[in-house]
């Protein structure tokens, strides 16, 4: 462990660099959040963001405690306030993956935030929102490539439509795809895009490789779901269809 603070937000001050730990980390929740925690105690380690976010002011490194920004905390009904991420989050149900080869995790993340209000009714949250990309920016999707030992961000893939789940594989690539349909291949060292289809509808599965007889095989399952639709919302020259289809590729015999 060796989190950079030119990079990390947030250090354990007891923890001495170059220290080996056996650590659980990743990102937990909708705020994009990077948090390491020693996998044995709980103890807290580093944490640090990844995409435009207000709900989070400060986490003490000594305890771990999360300081909430007051401003985006509803005092009264009919109360708005613009938080960042959304709803539906900077990162959300998508799976990130870890690689061995880079010791680096990779994460679908979303810049997205939202006018939020306070409602009074029978809805589920009892909010309303509208949802935008986030200041500063017009890609909505990103893969981000984060070193687990230093939390430095080592590379960062940007583009139009939200991203989804993620694979990575031995032989050093990134499997994923996004909200518009497109299903592709990222060099895990650099980012850059390798191979890249039209699976025509949102890719809201979970890639899976696996292999048969010696050959490897990549599947990817498209279709729609809720967070593709809001994600969708703030795209609107994004039109994919929404058909409901597995796809399954393999290397050449």
């Amino acid at each position: 462990m060796a989190p950079d603070p030119d990079h990390v937000s947030w250090i354990n001050p007891r923890l001495r660099p170059g220290e080996v730990r056996q650590v659980l980390t990743g990102v937990p929740g909708k705020t994009g959040v990077v948090y390491t925690l020693d996998r044995a105690t709980g103890e807290f380690l580093w944490a640090t963001p990844t995409v435009t976010q207000n709900v989070i002011s400060s986490i003490d490194g000594a305890t771990g405690d999360v300081t909430e920004n007051a401003e985006v905390v509803f005092g009264s009904v009919g109360q708005d306030v613009l938080a960042c991420p959304h709803a539906v989050g900077g990162k959300d149900w998508e799976a990130g993956a870890y690689s061995p080869l880079t010791n680096t995790m990779y994460y679908p993340l979303r810049n997205v935030c939202a006018r939020m209000m306070a409602l009074d009714d029978d809805s589920l949250y009892q909010l309303a929102f509208r949802s935008q990309i986030a200041p500063g920016t017009d890609q909505v999707g990103t893969v981000q490539a984060i070193s687990a030992e230093t939390g430095e961000i080592l590379w960062k893939h940007e583009q139009r439509a939200a991203t989804t789940s993620l694979v990575t594989t031995g032989g050093g690539l990134v499997f994923g795809g996004d909200v518009n349909g497109r299903f592709r291949a990222l060099d895990q060292q650099t980012g850059e895009v390798l191979w890249e289809v039209n699976l025509g509808s949102p890719v809201t599965g979970f890639p899976i490789t696996f292999a048969v007889d010696g050959r490897q095989y990549v599947a990817a399952s498209t279709g729609s779901s809720i967070s593709s639709t809001v994600h969708l919302a703030v795209t609107p020259e994004l039109r994919p269809s929404s058909g409901n289809v597995l796809f399954v590729f393999a290397l050449p015999e």
